[in-house]
């Protein structure tokens, strides 16, 4: 099997020859050193750690870019706010639905196709935030949830922009990408909004993104942090469902493959162990993921993005435990 073939054929509940594998991170400052620089160093990782999908992860804060929020890259190579976009709750009324020329975007774009080149066999999922998310980019986490409900019809005035233009470019990315993957960031947990609130400002337009890469093989969506609603957001349009199960109150690969017949499983590492000084840990990790899978209908991967310290002893361990 080659890395589609055996990543489809997981998913959707088949033999495979070996537990699908990948893992994602950011590589800094080479993110910041333009498209092809990041897509170099991207395919590189992917080669080195003989991974089954690519998850293209551009600049963190690309998505805010558009719109004026700004970044810099500190001495040690990592970004750094500079300042929001939106200062004052009447900054709200100047985000407005944005074209594809963005820079950002083309970057992207760009990016992708690079990988896409040189890995014709690899799944590649592009990077988009819920729409959510992108608004913290763009004003910051406690004047979001300020205005969210005192500001409401402002606030979602920008959600229906940021909302059109992330389905632009997820129609866009699918050119390139195999799907997206629609994170949610901090914004499904419940301890973030109530379920009345998600309803409403976040699964409404998490659809209307997702309607942009109608018709992809693989969309996937990721709910983020402890307390995640995995389960309940699962009836998405997508291929599977990427979380971190070892987090309190999410549900374990069993539990969530016995809640969700009908979608794949991505998850099922922790961060540690990909950054213990040993390869125990790794190891262990696998053989969970196997007892509680048998090996069906599961990609296995970070809970998240996996840290810039991590091993590569540590992944290579883990990809080859998989195997029995």
């Amino acid at each position: 099997m080659n890395a589609r073939e055996r990543v489809t054929a997981a998913f959707g509940g088949h033999a495979v020859d070996r537990v699908p594998f990948a893992v994602w991170r950011h590589f800094y400052p080479d993110e910041n050193e333009g498209a092809a620089k990041l897509a170099e160093t991207t395919i590189a990782f992917t080669k080195r750690h003989q991974l089954d999908l690519v998850k293209f992860n551009p600049r963190a804060h690309y998505h805010a870019e558009p719109w004026g929020t700004r970044y810099r890259y500190g001495k040690d190579g990592q970004p750094v706010l500079e300042r929001y976009a939106v200062r004052r709750p009447e900054d709200w009324s100047r985000i407005r639905r944005k074209s594809l020329r963005e820079p950002a975007f083309q970057d992207l774009l760009y990016g992708m196709r690079l990988v896409r080149e040189v890995l014709p066999d690899t799944p590649i999922l592009a990077t988009i935030f819920t729409p959510l998310g992108v608004l913290e980019r763009l004003a910051g986490r406690e004047r979001l949830l300020v205005d969210l409900r005192a500001r409401t019809d402002e606030v979602v005035a920008a959600l229906d922009a940021v909302s059109e233009t992330f389905a632009d470019l997820a129609e866009a990315c699918c050119e390139y990408a195999d799907g997206i993957f629609l994170a949610t960031t901090t914004w499904a947990r419940r301890d973030t909004l109530d379920d009345g609130e998600y309803r409403r400002f976040g699964t409404a337009y998490d659809a209307r993104v997702l309607a942009g890469a109608r018709g992809a093989a693989l969309n996937v969506l990721h709910v983020c942090g402890p307390g995640a609603r995995v389960v309940e957001l699962a009836r998405y349009p997508v291929a599977a469902v990427s979380w971190n199960p070892r987090l309190a109150g999410n549900p374990d690969l069993a539990a969530f493959l016995a809640a969700v017949p009908s979608r794949g499983a991505i998850g099922g590492f922790s961060d540690e162990a990909f950054t213990a000084p040993t390869t125990a840990i790794a190891k262990r990790e696998a053989r969970e993921g196997l007892a509680q899978t048998a090996g069906r209908r599961w990609l296995a991967a970070g809970g998240c993005t996996i840290p810039i310290d991590s091993r590569p002893e540590n992944i290579d361990a883990a990809r080859e435990a998989l195997s029995g």
